[in-house]
């Protein structure tokens, strides 16, 4: 899950590195704030792979295989309801970001192309999220990792064909991330096809299907519930990171997406050990046995930290290189490099919260997700970009200082108002 998840956001690190060796800085700058909305809309959604990955785990854990189909089922229609909704309002999204960043001309041009090419993956991408969580919850982690591999290889190749062989820059990089995106979606569905017959779970989704409408989605939906209140609070610290950096300029705007995939990488590598404990921990608890529980919790809290620590090494070690590869733009490179110290530290602040996400998951104990990170944005990060942005023009430095030390506060809060709350179960 680790490798599956760290090759997960390389859709948007190779499409910003095949800009960022283009000769315009605002090429890169419009994928990144287009990227930055298709980015936040998905993740938006991300209760759909959470909420089904620790059901399902607790489902295997009570052997319900037919609850176990109903939450495929489930996750599948919401999927495919939202994903319709949301193609219809993409105009107005789109429209909303750019109003709300404040970007020059050319910057929303290249956004604009970008945006109404990719968001058209929006329904592959918002499914996938469900059969991923459906089968990492069943075990299939070295398939989500083949997939996940082939996703990007997709990506990288047509990228490469698309830009700078038919010359066709921000459309290419969105054609490219199109294909890949429903390449994803057809393996996935081969995969899930495949358990469904070897596990004898056709007949139980048939008659989940048919009878729709008879099924409680009320323990779904409630999960969901909670999950989105919580994903959409950090999208936005997310998205105003991102529009904030626009308003400060195209080379702070165009630097912070570089360093945002430095996040994603860290998160995503991470999450790759919370996602193993929300199944563990998920049939554990969907066991009661508590003994389990204690001892999955703490081999995760491990794990995650001895990985933090490599991520800090790595990034301390090679940043300027990392950076190197994704722009040889010198002004975006300088830019970045300015505040690269705080991305060689995140992976050790930010580590609690990642690894106890995937635990609260696995109890599918979603309010408490939601009340910390309610508090982690509402009541820490905005007042300390507040307070540090005051500071920050009194004595003149970058303003962009001020939205680093919030996201960094924000982690560190979700992490211990998170580890307060998990002794309730230990």
């Amino acid at each position: 899950m680790i490798v599956s998840n760290i090759t997960t956001p390389l859709l948007g690190i190779v499409d910003t590195s095949i800009l960022g060796h283009l000769p315009h800085a605002y090429l890169l700058a419009g994928v990144a704030l287009a990227n930055t909305v298709i980015t936040a809309v998905v993740w938006l959604f991300g209760f759909l792979r959470m909420s089904t990955t620790g059901l399902t785990a607790q489902a295997i854990g009570k052997n319900n295989p037919l609850q176990t189909s109903q939450l495929l089922v489930q996750g599948l229609s919401i999927a495919i309801g939202v994903s319709l909704a949301l193609l219809i309002l993409q105009p107005w999204i789109l429209q909303g970001a750019l109003w709300f960043a404040e970007a020059d001309a050319q910057v929303n041009q290249a956004a604009s192309e970008y945006f109404f090419i990719r968001f058209q993956a929006l329904p592959a991408s918002l499914i996938n999220l469900v059969l991923v969580g459906w089968l990492l919850a069943h075990g299939k982690t070295k398939a989500i990792m083949l997939t996940q591999i082939a996703i990007n290889l997709v990506n990288v190749i047509l990228d490469l064909i698309l830009v700078f062989v038919f010359d066709l820059a921000v459309k290419g990089v969105a054609w490219a991330s199109l294909a890949a995106e429903y390449t994803g979606l057809v393996i996935y569905l081969l995969i899930a096809f495949k358990l469904i017959v070897t596990t004898n779970l056709h007949r139980s989704i048939h008659h989940s299907f048919v009878h729709l409408s008879k099924i409680n989605f009320r323990q779904f939906l409630a999960v969901n519930r909670d999950i989105l209140i919580r994903t959409l609070t950090l999208e936005c610290a997310l998205v105003f990171l991102t529009f904030q950096g626009a308003r400060i300029g195209v080379d702070v705007l165009a630097a912070n997406a570089l360093l945002m995939n430095f996040l994603m990488l860290i998160s995503l590598g991470l999450d790759g050990i919370a996602y193993a404990a929300e199944v563990q921990i998920g049939k554990t608890f969907g066991a009661n046995d508590k003994t389990k529980l204690k001892q999955n919790i703490m081999l995760g809290m491990n794990l995650s930290l001895a990985l933090a620590a490599v991520y800090s090494l790595v990034f301390l070690w090679f940043d300027q290189h990392i950076i190197g590869l994704m722009t040889d733009i010198q002004s975006i490179k300088t830019a970045a490099l300015a505040f690269s110290f705080y991305i060689i530290i995140l992976p050790l602040t930010a580590v609690w919260c990642f690894l106890l996400d995937g635990v609260f998951i696995g109890l599918a104990d979603s309010k408490s997700m939601r009340n910390s990170m309610l508090m982690s944005v509402v009541g820490v990060f905005f007042p300390v970009w507040y307070t540090a942005n005051y500071l920050a023009e009194i004595h003149s430095y970058n303003p962009n200082h001020a939205l680093w030390i919030a996201l960094h506060a924000m982690m560190l809060t979700r992490g211990i108002t998170l580890a307060r709350k998990i002794t309730l179960y230990i």
